[in-house]
């Protein structure tokens, strides 16, 4: 058997359509190589690895007035979404009322308000982030979307995979700002829920676990606690991840960043300063989140009755 031919470097960095890999000289049977993959009709790609390849893959062929909407621009924004990406996973178009519409394998159209601000990244258009939220609202539940609206909130350094644009130490939006907007689209599709969801959002949250801790409490009827209130202990400057400081309670996320035995060592001289200021702290991890968080929460219910009780003694 014949060696393949090599394909141009110009078309080994990104998805290419078929009439440009033509015009360049390469006919139909390399064209149908075993090595390249055809992610939409008339696109051929080395391959398809995550959103962002598929996203560019469909963009060759895009229509003008199409941009990424809904959980494709999400995932691009690198907002939290529960759900792995795969690639039968459909991309989401939005396109402005009133216009053409399509019909590509592998994509659902969704149609805008046209005055939603556009934005463009990763060499792809999509809605920006707080518009991205609005077309979120018509799908996601309650608890996934107070999770989106966290991290658009967020000045977090450490919140996983954002790519929100954002001055450092800064968050993308001010709750005054996620507020203005609402009010800017106040007839439009998935408003009601946006609200909602934005009252439940706080400022401050390092990972959607956070949020989701910081619910389920709430949830289970509990005080909700502070996000990343300041604590200092002997003049150094701590911020638990969730606490109530009057009681000296605080709720610690344990990522799967905490399992590294250095980072290990670290939590335990973080702790002990607490610990000798006579703080409890609850920690939590990803397991502890089964039957809606009862295992933890229970920790927590106890904490705040241990405070009641002490409190109650003096």
């Amino acid at each position: 058997m014949p060696a393949r031919r090599p394909l141009p470097k110009s078309f080994l960095d990104g998805p290419f359509l078929v009439a440009e890999a033509r015009r360049a000289g390469i006919g139909d049977g390399r064209l149908r190589g075993s090595d390249l993959t055809m992610p939409f009709h008339r696109v051929r790609a080395t391959s398809i690895a995550s959103v962002c390849e598929q996203a560019a893959a469909y963009a060759t062929v895009m229509a003008p007035h199409h941009v990424y909407g809904g959980i494709t621009a999400a995932r691009l924004w690198g907002l939290p979404i529960a759900e792995a990406w795969t690639l039968a996973e459909e991309l989401v178009i939005a396109r402005p009322n009133r216009t053409a519409t399509g019909y590509a394998r592998g994509t659902r159209h969704i149609a805008v308000h046209g005055g939603l601000q556009r934005d463009a990244m990763h060499g792809v258009r999509l809605l920006a982030p707080m518009p991205t939220a609005l077309t979120l609202a018509r799908d996601l539940p309650q608890e996934a979307l107070v999770q989106v609206l966290d991290a658009l909130l967020t000045p977090s350094r450490w919140y996983p995979g954002l790519q929100l644009p954002r001055a450092a130490g800064e968050p993308h939006a001010t709750p005054e700002q996620l507020r203005r907007f609402i009010e800017s689209c106040s007839r439009l599709v998935g408003v009601p829920a946006l609200r909602a969801a934005a009252a439940d959002a706080r400022v401050g949250a390092d990972s959607r676990f956070e949020t989701i801790t910081r619910l389920l409490i709430v949830e289970a009827g509990l005080p909700e606690p502070v996000v990343h209130p300041l604590v200092v202990i002997d003049g150094i400057d701590m911020h638990p991840d969730l606490a109530y400081p009057e009681l000296k309670i605080a709720i610690e996320y344990e990522g799967d960043g905490h399992r590294d035995e250095r980072q290990w060592a670290v939590d335990i001289e973080r702790y002990a300063p607490m610990e000798a200021a006579g703080w409890i702290t609850v920690r939590v991890t990803k397991d502890h989140m089964a039957r809606r968080g009862a295992h933890f929460v229970e920790r927590v219910r106890a904490a705040l009755a241990r405070r009641a009780g002490g409190l109650s003694q003096v």
